[in-house]
């Protein structure tokens, strides 16, 4: 393996991600089905994994903005040292002697990544002015992945301010602890950065591999109405990128309650957050650029790979909107997951942590790694990705079994459904990595 070959890099970065998720139930304290949020442990090893993914999906859209420039070869380079300080902060976090080492791993890594980021963020500034001709013919995927790529940025830098309160106050930065102060302490302002900070990046990271896939699969070779349509789609998901990161800035960094939409019940509380419906956007935005990309046409594996792409999309917005919007309407049974009575809980709240661990896990989790790797595996393989038909079909299987399963574990609390639909998918995408791997 050639450290400088970005291709070769984010094919040891897909294999890196399945042998983690592969080891995951052996790792301590990790425990993906349970009620409610992750554990601690199992959010530290989520880092472990989405960390690498996010670097990934940077080094990809440099490799493919920009093939053979600097910027590209420095990722790549640096992409094998990344991995090892992760598993190095991994291997650091259960000793509480080694608490100073895994804070700095940790940081170094983080850091490595939201400068990678950062680099990125300046140079979609710059593309339209370098190159004019390219940017023109894909200004939709630009500017989404531009937003995106900002975003995310600001999500990092909030959940990095989270990490260093938590660790160690805000004492040393004498303004912003009196700015934190003023707004009623870290007891308010830690829970706030934490929220904006989950809440805001996935979305972000979810539109940037909106745009990128676009990118990927090539679609500025659509006809001119149909590329209007593509680019119309991303450009309302952009608008649901911007919308969403000035309520996650406000929410966390100032007293503001994002409000409920539509709100009726107990305490008024039934209705739809309102960042919700603005990370909604982002969705409905892809679906109407998926709608397009149907009509794109391609050799060999292109096809399946473009349809699995847009099949996440799907999934993720039939689990997001589908039922997770049909919970927040009905929120005096599901209570908020808290047991008790209306408007502080409800009869349903089992229910509600259920959903929460379900949709943690299938949406911002598994279809996110596996939309990453189909618009990667997209940006190596261009028309000659090696995907068979039992391939597709094991992965689309496993897609659908998979939402099902989170229905059936949100209604009944019985998660085996949807652990069987994310065990196919994860194997469809290890045998996909390999098989294109050769």
């Amino acid at each position: 393996m050639k450290f400088s070959n970005a291709k070769e890099n984010l094919l040891a970065n897909l294999l890196f991600i399945i042998i983690m998720i592969a080891i995951s139930p052996i790792i301590p304290g990790v425990s993906w089905f349970r009620l409610g949020d992750f554990t601690l442990p199992t959010v530290n090893f989520y880092h472990v994994i989405m960390l690498a993914l996010a670097y990934s999906l940077i080094l990809g859209t440099f490799f493919i903005l920009n093939p053979n420039g600097k910027l590209t070869k420095y990722a790549a380079i640096l992409n094998i040292p990344f991995l090892i300080i992760d598993i190095l902060g991994l291997a650091t976090f259960y000793n509480p002697s080694l608490l100073t080492i895994n804070a700095v791993l940790q940081t170094i890594r983080d850091v490595i990544a939201l400068i990678f980021a950062l680099l990125l963020g300046l140079y979609l500034i710059y593309y339209p002015i370098k190159r004019r001709t390219e940017f023109r013919q894909n200004y939709g995927s630009i500017v989404l992945l531009l937003l995106a790529v900002w975003s995310s940025i600001i999500a990092g830098i909030l959940g990095m301010m989270y990490e260093f309160g938590v660790l160690y106050g805000f004492s040393s930065i004498p303004f912003f602890n009196n700015y934190v102060n003023y707004l009623g302490g870290t007891s308010v302002v830690l829970p706030n950065l934490l929220t904006s900070h989950s809440h805001e990046m996935l979305p972000a990271v979810m539109g940037g591999i909106v745009g990128l896939s676009a990118l990927a699969l090539g679609y500025s070779k659509l006809d001119g109405r149909l590329r209007i349509v593509a680019n119309l789609g991303m450009l309302l998901s952009s608008i649901g990128i911007v919308s969403m990161t000035i309520i996650y800035i406000i929410s966390s960094l100032w007293t503001y309650s994002i409000p409920t939409l539509f709100s009726f019940g107990p305490g008024d509380m039934n209705g739809l957050a309102f960042d919700d419906s603005q990370t909604g956007i982002v969705g409905w935005g892809a679906l109407i650029l998926g709608v397009s990309l149907f009509y794109l046409r391609g050799q060999g594996g292109f096809s399946k790979i473009r349809n699995l792409e847009i099949f996440t999309w799907i999934g993720a917005m039939a689990s997001m909107i589908g039922i997770g919007y049909v919970i927040e309407f009905n929120e005096s049974f599901y209570g908020f997951g808290n047991p008790g009575s209306p408007p502080s809980g409800g009869p349903g709240y089992m229910y509600d942590l259920a959903f929460t661990d379900g949709h943690l896990i299938l949406t911002f989790f598994i279809l996110v790694i596996l939309a990453s790797f189909f618009a990667i595996l997209a940006i190596i393989g261009k028309e000659n990705v090696k995907i068979g038909k039992l391939l597709y079909y094991t992965i689309s299987a496993g897609i659908i079994i998979g939402i099902e399963g989170l229905l059936v574990y949100t209604m009944t609390t019985f998660w085996q459904i949807e652990a069987i639909g994310v065990i196919i998918m994860l194997f469809g995408a290890a045998w996909l990595v390999i098989e294109n791997a050769g």
